[in-house]
Parts: structure tokens; C-alpha cells; sequence
């Protein structure tokens, strides 16, 4: 293993993941505790991050129950805070690319 490996596994650094135009972020390694905080905060959501960007929110019909979508979202962006090493302020938030999108659409799977 090489030295710089090392040192990001010894650090919790896990895999890059590019989100936009000069916006590239590093993964932290799952531990037991981090899985847990992540399920935790993500119990009972059942929609995908790319569904819940800029929706208002729902109010219950005889289908479907109530969705606040901006809390949704904000649960996803408070989750991303916590997997990425080194976060995501609101400026690169708002300037994730449509790949970058689909990157955070399967990030947390490996936390939940």
C-alpha cells in the first residue's frame, strides 16, 4: 500500500468524487459509528436526492402522505456534510453539475 493510501485511510479518507466544475470532494470511510448517523438521520425517506431538489412541498391526498421537500433536501445536504470530508459549503451546493448530481444520488448507499 502505498504511503499517500496510508496516510487517507489513516485519516478516514476514502474515494473522489467529482460534482461539478472544479468542485471534487473525498468520501469518508464508512465506520459503524458514521453508518449509523447516517441511517439515523436518513430513517423513513424514501425519495432519491435528484427527486427532492427544488420541489415544494405536498400536502397529503388519499395517495400519497404529506412531503415538506425542502426539509428532504436539507436532510440530504446534512448527510453529504457528514460523508464528505470536506463538507460542501452552499456556493458548491448550488454549483453541483448534472453528473455531480447523479454522483450524490448513489453516495449515501453505501451508508445505508
Amino acid at each position: 500500500m502505498s504511503t499517500d493510501k496510508q496516510l487517507d485511510k489513516t485519516l478516514n479518507i476514502g474515494t473522489e468524487i467529482p460534482l461539478g466544475e472544479g468542485i471534487i470532494k473525498h468520501v469518508k470511510i464508512g465506520t459503524i459509528a458514521l453508518i449509523r448517523q447516517v441511517r439515523q438521520l436518513m430513517s423513513g425517506n424514501e425519495y432519491k436526492f435528484s427527486f427532492s431538489i427544488g420541489r415544494e412541498k405536498w400536502d397529503a391526498t388519499e395517495d400519497r402522505a404529506e412531503v415538506d421537500w425542502p426539509k428532504v433536501e436539507a436532510l440530504y445536504k446534512e448527510a453529504f456534510n457528514l460523508v464528505l470530508v470536506e463538507g460542501l459549503t452552499e456556493e458548491e451546493y448550488e454549483n453541483v453539475d448534472e453528473e455531480g448530481i447523479k454522483e450524490l444520488d448513489g453516495l449515501l448507499e453505501r451508508f445505508l
